[in-house]
């Protein structure tokens, strides 16, 4: 149960910081700065990428 509890937690983290990134791409894509936008998308995938690099 605890373990159960733990991938759940975890993978809320990781929904989370997924929608940061996503947010900072829109913030970057709003002020036209390609490179942020480059460097939060390289983030996001990274992020989302995780859960198979783990398991």
């Amino acid at each position: 149960m605890i373990i159960n509890l733990e991938y759940f937690a975890f993978f809320i983290l990781l929904l989370a910081a997924l929608l940061l990134a996503i947010r900072q791409m829109s913030v970057a894509l709003d002020e036209l700065d390609i490179a942020r936008f480059t460097l939060w998308t390289g983030i996001a995938s990274v992020i989302a990428g995780l859960p198979m690099i783990l398991w």
